[in-house]
């Protein structure tokens, strides 16, 4: 026994050399150095994400096969072929859910032997048909159609025990940074599942660490659905929590309530939509995610990319000719660029991030004027690496050497 525990030994100790001993390469691919981790990325099955059909499927089917250990298939209530029907059901009886442009790409991920997570299920106002937030429903009324949504998604195609994560609530809390919740209504940042009603908070949680005094109902009868449907980890998500601060607290509240009460809650993801001209805190990144794990959920980076910072309130976004007039002006974005990719990259790997996720990865091909024209991925358009690649392949090396 002594010896096989001390050939088992050798072996650990051969392996960790073997890694950290690895010098590093240029030429590697992002999943050469991830390790553990998984490395993901946004795919749809056409337009300009496709790795299905369109005119960019194969090469894009190219990219994601020699780089990534898993893939994000994005198919939203109202998008992408969306699950929901066009118009409104003239009786509940009649709602109707399409799962096959999200099955065909569930089944592409099964064939290639890749971790799958979709995004998502639960969202604001704004990702469902427009007449969905025109509605009256009952709270008894949305609690059927969460239950049907849920059921039709996950047991369509087999997916609850094809996919391994499922994003199942995305954006509830308030656009500001408050960490309250968004409110009912029917305008496209409102959240028409407010309607359920709320729910005492017991999360334990006093002075500055409890943001909110009530959770909404609708969040636990998501979890309490899916979990009772699939194994799969069941993940929750929002933006603007990933450094910290009261957002990040609110969501930190939430679980802990949940799961004091009994809800399976898996993991928290950090949408990371980062922007050049802002001094992130990676230390604050570091000890929000140890926190997180701490409290029992893994911790995600899910929608990873760097643009500019072209925010604007009630839609007075600036335009990329505002901030970049010249060529000096994009050398200056791209070095920035490179330096914020490098440094969230590795510290969540370092700090114990199970996947990260980046939100395409390809330059000029803004998809719903997302980003548009920004740069704000790893490649350009013509598949070439740009500095940003080399950074997130150098920071998963040095971070995977550590």
């Amino acid at each position: 026994m002594k010896r096989l525990i001390q050939y088992s030994l050798s072996i650990i100790f051969l392996v960790t050399f073997n890694i950290r001993s690895q010098e590093y390469d240029k030429e590697s691919f992002l999943k050469d150095y991830a390790g553990e981790m998984i490395i993901t990325t946004q795919v749809r099955g056409e337009r300009n994400k496709a790795i299905l059909r369109g005119t960019e499927a194969k090469n894009n089917r190219e990219f994601v096969l020699k780089n990534y250990t898993g893939i994000q298939p994005s198919i939203y209530p109202a998008w992408d072929g969306g699950f929901w029907p066009k118009k409104e059901p003239s009786t509940l009886n009649e709602f109707r859910i399409e799962t096959k442009y999200f099955d065909e790409l569930v089944n592409w991920g099964v064939e290639n032997e890749f971790h799958i997570m979709h995004h998502c299920l639960i969202f604001p106002n704004k990702y469902f048909p427009n007449w969905f937030s025109k509605t009256n429903y009952s709270a008894d009324e949305l609690e059927y159609i969460i239950e049907v949504f849920i059921s039709e998604v996950l047991n369509s195609n087999d997916n609850k025990n094809k996919v391994d994560v499922f994003n199942v609530i995305n954006e509830i809390f308030a656009m500001g940074k408050s960490g309250q919740y968004r409110v009912s209504g029917d305008e496209k940042e409102d959240c028409k599942w407010m309607d359920m009603g709320f729910e005492k908070d017991m999360s334990g949680l006093e002075g500055n660490q409890k943001i909110n005094d009530k959770h909404p109902i609708f969040v636990r009868k998501v979890f309490d659905t899916a979990s009772k449907l699939t194994d799969a980890k069941l993940e929750i998500r929002d933006f603007n929590i990933a450094f910290g601060g009261k957002k990040a607290d609110g969501i930190y509240q939430l679980i802990r309530h949940l799961k004091n009460t009994g809800v399976r809650v898996d993991a928290v993801g950090f949408q990371c939509h980062l922007n050049a001209g802002i001094n992130y805190n990676y230390e604050n990144l570091r000890k929000n995610i140890l926190r997180f794990i701490d409290l029992g959920v893994e911790v995600y980076i899910t929608e990873l990319d760097v643009g500019l910072n072209l925010w604007g309130q009630g839609g007075n976004h600036k335009k990329v000719s505002d901030v970049i007039k010249s060529e000096e002006d994009w050398n200056l974005f791209f070095e920035e660029q490179n330096k914020i990719y490098y440094n969230l990259v590795r510290t969540a790997k370092e700090a114990g991030v199970k996947l990260i996720s980046d939100w395409g990865f390809r330059d000029d091909i803004p998809y719903g004027g997302w980003r548009k024209d920004q740069k704000a991925w790893m490649v350009n358009k013509d598949y070439s690496r740009k500095g940003a690649y080399y950074s997130v392949l150098k920071a998963l090396y040095d971070a995977e050497k550590n």
